[in-house]
């Protein structure tokens, strides 16, 4: 993101070729800087300058994405995966060939890959939802690891439908449906071609920025709120799969062919592999999908 706008010369020239705005790339621009204890740019009327410290991050960022194979990296991952973000990078940070991993957490799959085509991070994770898919830059290369991930629902433990191991689409019908922000991604463009197939319409009136937000409104109200298949429920609400599994997504590691973690891929692969393997105690629906499908369909080499 950052040589994006430093090649740009400008946020708002950045946030065009990068698909996303003004705004949300300014924001994401600041945090980073508080991250990293200094502004990057000069702003001004006529665009961005480098400051010193900014010349500085730029430089390692475009060492590190020209590392030659072999060299240790610091490698930068981006995407939107939940905690299996966490663990690949902790998994990769162990690896011989890596000096550290910094993530960079974003749940637009659209951003996250043209960040992988702008050399902006190494690799990512994202999802997508057929047929709602999000299109490959022909600069990067991509691997699917899950064809077809099931999304789970979270509700409190006193829910009426949390009394069933497995919930039916249509009774979700009878509650609030707590979901992100209109414009975050392309989810609700998918949700909505599910249930208009499935004859099914969903309370959306509420919505939540975060997972934070959308405990709290599960714990506190009837709503109903879909979350990762990976996700583990904090005490007082619980995990259900839905019936059939109706909502499904798709796992891509997306990255560059001529990028320094092109060789590595494989090694990537499997560790993703075994962080799915190892996290089957995170909910019942978890486990019980893992061991009837998850564990056959990946990794897809």
């Amino acid at each position: 993101m950052i040589t994006a706008i430093a090649d740009a010369g400008s946020i708002g020239r950045a946030a065009l070729r990068l698909g996303t705005s003004h705004a949300a790339l300014s924001a994401q621009l600041r945090r980073i800087e508080r991250a990293m204890g200094g502004d990057l740019f000069v702003r001004s009327n006529a665009g961005c300058v480098p400051t010193p410290f900014g010349d500085a991050v730029l430089a390692d960022a475009r060492q590190q994405a020209h590392a030659e194979p072999g060299e240790t990296m610091r490698v930068q991952i981006g995407g939107y995966a939940g905690i299996m973000l966490g663990e690949l990078g902790r998994r990769i940070a162990g690896e011989p060939w890596a000096s550290g991993v910094h993530l960079r957490d974003n749940p637009d799959s659209r951003v996250n890959v043209r960040m992988v085509a702008d050399s902006d991070v190494d690799l990512a994770l994202v999802y997508d939802w057929p047929p709602v898919a999000i299109p490959r830059p022909a600069k990067v290369r991509e691997r699917i690891v899950l064809p077809d991930e099931p999304v789970f629902v979270m509700m409190s433990e006193r829910h009426p439908l949390a009394q069933s191991s497995a919930v039916s689409f249509r009774a979700l019908a009878d509650f609030p449906w707590v979901d992100e922000p209109v414009g975050t991604t392309t989810w609700p463009v998918y949700l909505q071609h599910v249930c208009h197939h499935a004859g099914v319409s969903l309370h959306m009136g509420q919505s939540a920025a975060n997972l934070s937000e959308a405990r709290h409104l599960v714990m506190t109200t009837l709503a109903v709120a879909p979350v990762l298949a990976t996700t583990e429920a904090p005490p007082g609400l619980t995990i259900r799969a839905l019936e059939g599994h109706p909502l499904r997504q798709r796992l891509r590691l997306i990255y560059r062919p001529d990028g320094p973690i092109a060789t590595h891929i494989t090694t990537v692969i499997r560790h993703l592999g075994q962080a799915y393997a190892d996290h089957q105690e995170c909910s019942d629906a978890f486990r019980t999908w893992w061991h009837t499908e998850g564990c056959h369909t990946m990794p897809v080499q």
